[in-house]
């Protein structure tokens, strides 16, 4: 039974672009929220029994502890939903009142818009292309959780992948896209797969591009500032809310001016903003279908000469 209220629970959820599944405990069972758009949305409720054996299934489905319900866990796995493989990533939290709230974050590998396509203003995504275009060095993403920093710099390796032949090395955590025309591996730091190790160990093998996930600490930074040095092209992130935000992320990680001046190609930072639906009037329901997607990319970018005048000269 949990196998089948999951199975539908996918369904539905893909059909609607839903992100996030929400499992909220209740005291006669739970809330399933979907999160579309950026929105949370009231989808259906389930009673005790059913929520009990649902996050059963799922912890056991993430190699979670089942008997834990006093910690939160984390954990992921991968389901055939139809004709189409998703990565779900589930994380759970303890509740005051002995339940457990849990959180399934959807990942389609097959479903991404192309980079160019990706904002309703193409002169922007056009911009950081020609950045990078048969260029080495480092270009860096900004933007919130969900804001699909992961789409743009996978996007942007496709279109330089498109032209010819490159081996492109992802390090994520975790692998949010699968591609088989990347060579992916996943962050695992209980084995000692950090960032910096992995990044150390992938400039042994002859990359042409190396997309890094997220510049966490100044190691990582230093590591990825040497790649951009010796002649690779490297898209990474980094968190900030704004192109002022990212610029001030890279002095706190204490990396040599001199060294930025030569390796940084550009900033950028991007926000989803929802696209305006005719037939609703801009407010849409749960269940409208009519725009293929609801929200576009709104890039600001800087490149290498506005982004070292506005580090090194102000």
């Amino acid at each position: 039974m949990p196998k089948q209220i999951l199975a539908n629970l996918l369904q539905q959820a893909l059909y609607l672009n839903s992100s996030d599944i929400h499992i909220h405990p209740a005291q006669t069972g739970s809330l399933i929220r979907l999160r579309i758009s950026g929105e949370l949305y009231p989808f259906k409720v389930l009673n005790n029994s059913e929520t009990e054996k649902l996050i059963l299934f799922l912890k056991f489905q993430s190699g979670l502890d089942i008997g834990e319900k006093r910690l939160p866990q984390s954990g992921s796995f991968e389901s055939q939903v139809g004709d189409e493989k998703i990565a779900l990533r589930v994380s759970t939290l303890p509740h005051v009142n002995a339940n457990e709230g849990l959180v399934i974050r959807l990942f389609r590998f097959n479903h991404f818009i192309p980079f160019l396509k990706s904002s309703i203003f193409s002169n922007e995504s056009s911009q950081i292309l020609k950045c990078c275009h048969n260029k080495t060095g480092l270009f860096l993403f900004s933007g919130s959780t969900g804001s699909g920093k992961s789409s743009s710099m996978y996007g942007l390796a496709e279109l330089f992948l498109a032209e010819k032949l490159q081996s492109i090395v992802t390090i994520e955590d975790p692998v949010e896209h699968l591609n088989g025309n990347f060579l992916q591996i996943a962050v695992n730091e209980k084995a000692g797969l950090t960032y910096s190790e992995l990044i150390r160990a992938v400039l042994r093998h002859d990359p042409d591009i190396l997309i890094v996930g997220e510049i966490r600490d100044q190691e990582t930074a230093a590591i990825v500032l040497r790649a951009a040095l010796t002649g690779h092209l490297v898209l990474s992130t980094v968190h900030a809310d704004s192109l002022a935000g990212i610029l001030t992320r890279l002095q706190e990680f204490g990396l040599p001016e001199s060294y930025l001046t030569q390796a940084l190609l550009g900033i950028s930072h991007q926000v989803l903003k929802p696209l305006y639906c005719p037939l609703c009037y801009g407010t849409c329901s749960l269940f409208c279908t009519h725009l293929k997607e609801k929200r576009t990319v709104l890039y600001e970018q800087a490149t290498r000469k506005e982004t070292i005048h506005s580090l090194f000269f102000r």
